[in-house]
Order: structure tokens, then sequence, then C-alpha cells
């Protein structure tokens, strides 16, 4: 999950922006090389508000009176103003702040050439809304959801993060609070601007992807980009290893739609792909291994990896020596075993060699034909990445309750480090 969505310069940098008039101040200082007197920075200011060139001396004395007691003195406060002169030539001009190098808020300050994106009230509600952090994070973990989420679920995954633990380590005295500050403030106030989906009766919650803010030019570069990546059609490339060349699902289905999933041919792409599905892990990583000859130690390092960074890891095997083997390299990981050997039934020579599941939204199913005399068994992968994939939504499906239950039991301390009963 992007690091930017927490820090205090973002919410420093949503709290300017909220204000209307703030904003005005800071677009109309962009545009000049030289400092302003508050006089003519009132005047200028006025002209953006009435949208006219020429403007009344007492819609500037107006304006003059908010920058004077209200907006210059906030501006000045947090460092992006700096003032020049004495009290008689008095001058204010932008400050060397990194509030005004991120592109997103200078993209924000600019005036599209189309016109704007949205009416200046929408906007500084949606600024406003996303000021705590709380609920940009909020906003983010539910975009990795296509359905609602109970808040209780919601305020859990909240406070595994801020308190920089696994899930399955949370308690309810750690997320009981966050519920409460959810439900009384942040979600109210979140669904008043339309950003999410909130229904108190049901307690339950869901981002609202159809809201049009998710679609401005400005959001999609701040740290709240991650949202909206999401909420777009996934378009990712994958080498071809047969080929060389690339290739494109939705080139292959002949549609620009690219819910696709897609093969990989070759040990050595199977496993730079699933390399690259644990390094992504930001919340939980599902891996099986049905033999220990499919062990790598730079898997063992990824898996332990993620978890040091605070992933849930799960490993899933009916083999003893596998889970001996990751019990001792990634002590943190949760070792379950599988009740029925669905992912290793051999059909013909052809066996599921691997599961990938990474936040429950990029899959890679391998499968491996040693049928033939050869030292070298064929692998291939089919792999689909997005939380609307159709591969990723089959695996949701059927792992995902079935890891919330494992979850549960591990919180409630029925784990004792052994190898625990995965309902599958």
């Amino acid at each position: 999950m992007n690091s930017d969505l927490a820090t205090e310069r973002t919410t420093t940098a949503f709290d300017v922006l909220a204000d209307s008039g703030r904003r005005r101040v800071l677009s109309t200082l962009l545009e000049q090389d030289e400092p302003l007197s508050l006089e003519t920075l009132a005047t200028d200011v006025a002209v953006r508000v009435h949208g006219s060139p020429i403007v009344t001396e007492a819609q500037s004395r107006t304006v003059h009176i908010e920058l004077v007691h209200n907006h210059v003195p906030r501006l000045l406060d947090c460092g992006v103003l700096r003032e020049v002169g004495d009290d008689e030539t008095r001058r204010v001009a932008l400050a060397d702040h990194p509030l005004l190098e991120a592109e997103w808020v200078t993209r924000l300050l600019e005036p599209p050439a189309d016109g704007p994106e949205h009416d200046e009230e929408t906007l500084s509600r949606t600024l406003d809304a996303f000021q705590p952090a709380r609920r940009r994070i909020a906003c983010a973990v539910l975009s990795r959801h296509d359905e609602s989420l109970p808040v209780a679920d919601l305020a859990a995954m909240l406070a595994a993060r801020e308190e920089d633990t696994r899930l399955v380590d949370v308690s309810e005295t750690d997320w009981g609070p966050v519920e409460t500050t959810l439900t009384h403030n942040h979600l109210p106030a979140l669904d008043d601007v339309g950003l999410v989906e909130y229904d108190a009766a049901s307690e339950t919650v869901g981002l609202a992807t159809d809201a049009s803010q998710w679609r401005a030019n400005w959001l999609a570069a701040s740290p709240l980009g991650e949202i909206t990546a999401r909420l777009e059609p996934a378009r990712k490339q994958f080498a071809d290893g047969a080929t060389g060349t690339e290739f494109d699902p939705a080139s292959a289905l002949g549609s620009s739609e690219v819910g696709a999933c897609w093969t990989i041919e070759g040990r050595a792409n199977v496993v730079s792909r699933a390399h690259d599905i644990a390094d992504s892990a930001e919340e939980e990583l599902f891996v099986t291994v049905p033999d220990a000859g499919m062990i790598q130690n730079q898997c063992l390092e990824r898996w332990r990896a993620a978890a040091e960074r605070g992933v849930d890891v799960y490993i899933g095997s009916r083999s003893q020596e596998v889970r001996d083997v990751v019990r001792s390299a990634v002590p943190q990981a949760t070792i379950c075993k599988p009740q029925f050997d669905w992912l290793n039934y051999p059909l013909d020579g052809v066996h599921h060699g691997r599961v990938v599941f990474a936040d429950r939204e990029r899959v890679l199913l391998v499968t491996i034909d040693d049928s033939s005399a050869t030292d070298n068994p064929h692998v291939t992968g089919i792999t689909g990445d997005g939380s609307e994939n159709a591969l990723a939504m089959l695996v949701r499906e059927h792992v995902g309750p079935r890891l919330d239950r494992l979850e549960s039991r591990c919180a409630a301390g029925d784990w004792d480090g052994q190898a625990t009963p995965f309902p599958l």
C-alpha cells in the first residue's frame, strides 16, 4: 500500500487545499515570478472568484479581508508562503515547500484546458474528506475488495496496519476503538461526499466505484492514485518464454477487455512471475507447495521478507518436509495442511505444482507435466491480475472463505504453531 497515504505531509496537503480560497491564492502565486502585495493579490484572486477581468473595489476589499485574517496567516504557518519586505512594503510569495513540488498538487492548482473537473464545492468537500489519514487508508483497503465489508473487518485491517502487525495478531481490544471512530466519524464523512457506500443498519461499507471524483486527473497522480488504478481495467504485459515477444492479453483476445487470464511457459518464467506476486503482496500471501523439490531459497527469502513487512503469510502443503522447512525458514508464517489433496491430484502425469495468491487479486496456478521420461518436466502457469480478473475471482471465491476461517482460528489462539487443517 502506498506509504505516502499516511504521512503527515499528505495530511497537510489535503488540509491546505481543502479551502477554495487558499487554492486560489496558491494558484495565483504559481503564475507570478515576483512577490505580490496583499492588495494586488486580493485583486487577482477576486478576478478568479468572479470570473471577470474587471472587479469592483468592494469585491477586492472583501477578498483582502479574507487574505489578511484567514488565508495568508494559515499558509504562512504551514510554510507554504513566505513574506518579503517590512510592514509598509509587505509582499508574499510561494515558499520552497515540498507540497508545491508534488505533481498532483500543481495539477490540482492549474486550471485544466477543458474546464474544471469538478465544481469548487465538490472539490473542497472531497479534499476535506481526505484530510484524516485513516480515511485515506480505509478507501485504499476497500478498493481491494469487490464487495462491501463488515465495518469490524475494515477496522481490524486498519488496526493491523497502524500497529504495524499481522492481521492475525489483532484483537478486538485493538480494532474496537478503530471501529468506533469509523462508524461515528470517518465513514459518514466519506459517504456524505459520495466516496463510499456506508450502510449503518447492516454495518457494512464498500467503495463507491462510480463516484466521479475517482476519475479526476489530479487524484490519479496523488497518493490515492493506487485506488484509481485499481478501478481501471488492468493492462499488463508479460514476456512469452517461447518467442521472447511481449504478450498482450487484450490483443490475444481481440478485445479491449483485460479481465483475461494468460499462460506463461517455462520454469524460469513461471518462477519469475511467482516471485513478482510474492514481492507485490501488501496484506496477504497464500502459497501451496506440493513437495520439497519445489522450494527454492529465493522463495523462502521472499516469503520471509513479506512476513517481515507485515504481510499475513500462509503456506500450505501436505508434505511434512515442506512444512518443516518453511517453519524453520519463515517462523512468522502460518503453516496449513490441506485436508483434501486436490492441489496435487495426478491426472495422466499432470499435477498442480503451486498456487500463489496475493491480496486476493493476483494469482498464479502452476501445472507440471512430468509424464515424459525427461528430467525436465514441462512447467506452465496460468495467471491473472486485478480484483475483477476471472481467475482471481474464482480462486478468491474458493480460497478466501477458508483463509478467513483459518485467520479466525489463529486470532482466537487455536493455532499452536503446527500445521493447521486447511478446509479444502
